[in-house]
């Protein structure tokens, strides 16, 4: 049986265990010469891959769980989709007869993406401006300068600090690497009833299982690292993780509710795993048609037997 580690873990002497698989489609040469420029410390590429020391790339955790199906996520897009064609019925008959089925329907799963890519820029946009409140204080002229459409769950945040006090917020916005060969960016670590909680910042209608799991990978991550600092720092001891919902329209009361996601060792960061050799076993590309089909002229064709031959 496999038991979770204590911490600390003497990270100054193993963090440097850790090899890099180069992303798919890229040439090892280039990922070398990308590794040369690297400053030390952790540095993090548009496309959520994570370096540290010059080791690397590894995936994010939410990378990771991107191979999972989301049924919500589908059926979210979905909506959309429909939602655009009552909305711009006119536009879309036209387009079709115009240009075709094909274009319309390419124009329809394009305004979900609209929708989509503002979903995305808001809880950023939120994520952004709690890092800054964590650090900064009400003084601060920085501090306030929102984002269209982000002030109410800027008042959610403000009010969620106000109860537990801006004293209990111990880190906010750093990066984990695990040994395991991913990396990742938790939200905020603190201290609530003398417990120490790590806690993702979430604004999606809902709150779905794979939570759990992002939290996992970030609770028994092995190390904290920051951009130009070549110390890994040991992960605290966590006792709680959970997610901190913002959505005022939700709840009117105070805009947030703290939801606990109690991850187990054995049944979430061990399953998390699970999908990380799963994301390398799709990055390798195995049994692909490409991949069947090199060093070959194709499929290999087996005749099947007549009736009389398998009777002789």
């Amino acid at each position: 049986m496999t038991t979770q580690p204590k911490r600390p873990l003497g990270l100054l002497e193993t963090a440097t265990a850790v090899a890099g698989v180069a992303p798919s489609g890229v040439p090892l040469s280039n990922v070398q010469q990308l590794v040369n420029v690297l400053p030390p410390g952790v540095f993090m590429t548009s496309d959520h891959r994570y370096y540290f020391n010059g080791q690397g790339p590894v995936p994010s955790v939410t990378t990771v769980l991107s191979i999972m199906d989301k049924p919500a996520v589908t059926t979210w897009k979905g909506k959309q989709i429909a939602l655009a064609a009552l909305k711009y019925p006119e536009t879309l008959i036209q387009l079709q007869r115009e240009e075709g089925d094909d274009q319309a329907i390419r124009w329809l799963m394009r305004k979900a993406d609209e929708e989509r890519d503002t979903a995305a820029s808001l809880g950023t946009g939120v994520h952004l401006l709690a890092d800054m409140l964590s650090r900064g204080s009400e003084s601060d002229p920085k501090t306030w300068n929102v984002l269209p459409g982000t002030e109410p769950y800027l008042a959610a945040f403000r009010g969620f600090v106000r109860l537990y006090g801006p004293h209990s917020i111990i880190s906010s916005e750093k990066a984990v690497w695990s040994l395991n060969g991913y990396g990742g960016t938790y939200d905020l670590i603190m201290t609530i009833a003398d417990e120490l909680w790590l806690i993702d910042i979430k604004t999606s209608k809902g709150y779905y299982p794979e939570y759990g799991l992002q939290l996992a990978g970030y609770r028994w991550a092995d190390s904290i690292v920051l951009p130009n600092d070549p110390r890994p720092y040991p992960m605290p001891e966590i006792h709680r993780t959970g997610i901190l919902h913002l959505r005022p329209d939700q709840y009117p009361d105070t805009g947030w509710r703290l939801v606990e996601y109690p991850t187990d060792y054995e049944k979430d960061y061990l399953t998390f795993l699970g999908l990380l050799e799963a994301w390398k076993w799709k990055q390798d590309g195995r049994f692909t048609k490409a991949a069947l089909n090199k060093g070959s002229s194709g499929p290999i064709l087996i005749r099947q037997q007549t009736t009389e031959e398998v009777s002789i």
